[in-house]
């Protein structure tokens, strides 16, 4: 469950379980392995620098018995495909790729990522707008805290960059449920602030930590 075990995802749903009964609003909690698998990028590197060692070759001819020796064709496509093979292969490997993706690239993808789980948990469907998905893309070292409109618009900019940066922070921490926790009951306090729990009462979405592989 990547950092996370079967009891730290049992306190995660019983925090957001209790957060609930004080509020009208809905807390979704989103764990992912990660946002996008880069495998074109290796194969792209590979295949540039590939390309760059004809042309390195072909003007570093080799001394060799006082003479100068050319670099054959032959020879020459023999070690750009040995070094495009080579280079592919190594930085498949997941930590060499995901080391190689800038991290703008990996900002970009999981932030993209957030925005799909929200429409997809259908966060926006809930009663007077009031989802929060605190969502985790743990490959891209990525955390975000999503608000629908409803209870967006009464929480200033600040509160919510805070509540990121520290979730953020104990994610790259190893304190995933901590962070976790930790939002969950600082989005509650909001919730409850701002919508009280009804007459009767709502829950509309799921309260387990959705995990995604």
């Amino acid at each position: 469950m990547y950092l996370l075990n079967k009891d730290d995802a049992k306190e995660i749903s019983e925090a957001i379980i209790d957060q609930e009964k004080r509020t009208s609003g809905e807390i979704v909690a989103v764990l992912a392995a990660q946002s996008g698998s880069y495998r074109l990028l290796p194969l792209f590197l590979a295949a540039f620098v590939a390309l760059l060692i004809p042309l390195i070759l072909i003007y570093l001819p080799r001394y060799t018995e006082g003479q100068f020796l050319i670099w054959s064709a032959e020879k020459i496509y023999f070690i750009q495909l040995i070094c495009f093979v080579a280079l592919a292969l190594l930085l498949s490997f997941r930590p060499f790729r995901y080391w190689i993706v800038p991290t703008t690239l990996k900002k970009k993808w999981a932030h993209a990522h957030a925005l799909e789980q929200f429409a997809a948990q259908e966060m926006h469907t809930t009663s007077g707008r009031t989802g929060i998905m605190i969502f985790v893309s743990i490959a891209e070292h990525h955390a975000e805290v999503i608000g629908d409109m409803g209870i967006y618009e009464k929480i200033p900019a600040s509160e919510w960059d805070a509540l990121v940066r520290q979730l953020a922070l104990d994610i790259k921490n190893k304190k995933p449920k901590k962070g976790f926790v930790t939002a969950i009951n600082r989005s509650g306090e909001w919730l409850s602030e701002h919508f009280p729990p009804g007459s009767e009462p709502l829950d509309e979405l799921v309260n387990h930590l959705i995990v995604i592989e």
